[in-house]
């Protein structure tokens, strides 16, 4: 009887941790444990340091090579002169060892033990890739480019950087309670995601679905917790408002800054030219993800090139399509927000396979690093 109040951890299977408290007749799943340790450890120990370090030696590199207006007579300044003129090869060869790094990365830690460490791995290649390429056309927030130091920090941190003229934005009292207030709202939202997910788990989710939602498209769970995510699902009123306000800000904001702001002053062709460029590179760099998942797994993907891309396309054309339809008297009739929102779904969620199915093996192994509490 002494031992039946002992909380017990023990071992369910090759991906999967179960916590018993039996004295309070719960238990806890807490889900493959090794695999998420492992993603956090990725993340943590290993890309933001390669990118910090890597970042910083670089942007020392490419500097160098940049002609010093005025002191043209200094001699020790002349081996670098002739470099001035291979800059862009060299900015070339430095971006495609930033897009390398994850594959490189990825061989010398052999076979992961969770596909989401991959994704982890590739998405750290995403986020300098483009960051190196503000460096190189001078697009980067005001100050970024400042010092090596601000630089690599700026391509080290895996979210959106804040500058403040020209210098790293400190974090001061009032700047404290947005950061509270975010904790606590990401705290609520996971406290919400574990009691349906508890529940779900409990009822083998009946009589809402008829099979377990390992095998269904999630459509941006449990991504749409709030953290580059702003209710994209429940709360956008258009595919504009979708796409520019609420899906990963991170990424909108690199989109911005390469391709928008270029063409911000330009005429109407020019500024679609810029939004299919946009849609495009999403595309593109969406495939290179999924394509990293399938070359650790490729036994098990379901990724097929292209199709990704293709929803990417479809998108612009919807925003396009919305766009014209603002035009026109049908487009500028009031509707409900509820009702803009329930039609701004409808039209994404339709090609949400398209998106999904290259990391269909992802989702439904995912849903083992999710926890939930079960009553004995």
């Amino acid at each position: 009887m002494g031992d039946a109040h002992v909380p017990a951890l023990m071992e369910v299977g090759p991906m999967s941790w179960k916590l018993q408290l039996p004295r309070w007749g719960i238990e806890v799943f807490s889900g493959d444990l090794m695999g998420v340790m492992e993603m956090q450890l990725l993340d943590i120990a290993l890309c933001i340091p390669v990118r910090f370090i890597f970042g910083y030696v670089t942007f020392q590199i490419y500097r160098l090579t940049k002609r010093r207006e005025g002191k043209l007579q200094d001699k020790s300044l002349l081996p670098y002169l002739y470099l001035e003129e291979l800059r862009p090869l060299l900015a070339m060869a430095i971006g495609a060892a930033w897009a390398a790094h994850p594959f490189i990365l990825a061989m010398c830690l052999g076979p992961l033990r969770s596909l989401l460490g991959h994704f982890v791995l590739s998405y750290s290649g995403v986020i300098s890739t483009f960051r190196w390429l503000e460096l190189v056309a001078g697009l980067g927030p005001k100050g970024f480019d400042a010092t090596a130091w601000t630089f690599a920090t700026y391509m080290g941190i895996p979210v959106e950087v804040q500058f403040e003229d020209g210098k790293l934005k400190r974090i001061n009292k009032k700047r404290w309670r947005i950061v509270l207030d975010f904790a606590w709202r990401l705290a609520i939202h996971a406290v919400i995601m574990l009691a349906a997910l508890s529940f779900g788990k409990a009822t083998d989710y009946k009589p809402f679905l008829d099979e377990p939602p390992a095998a269904l498209p999630r459509f941006g769970l449990p991504w749409s917790i709030p953290v580059t995510m702003r209710a994209p699902l429940s709360q956008s009123t258009s595919i504009r408002d979708f796409w520019g306000r609420r899906w990963n800000l991170i990424i909108h904001g690199l989109m911005k800054r390469c391709f928008f702001m270029p063409f911000q002053n330009a005429g109407p062709m020019r500024k679609n030219l810029a939004g299919l460029l946009s849609f495009a590179m999403s595309g593109l760099f969406h495939e290179y993800m999924w394509l990293t998942l399938h070359v650790a797994r490729p036994e098990s993907s379901r990724y097929v090139a292209g199709k990704v891309l293709s929803f990417f396309l479809v998108q612009y054309l919807s925003t396009a399509f919305e766009v014209l339809l603002g035009k026109t008297r049908l487009g500028q009739l009031a509707a409900p927000a509820v009702l803009r929102t329930v039609l701004t779904t409808l039209c994404i969620l339709p090609f949400g396979p398209l998106f999904l199915e290259g990391i269909y093996e992802m989702t439904h192994e995912s849903v083992n690093l999710l926890p939930a509490i079960g009553f004995l």
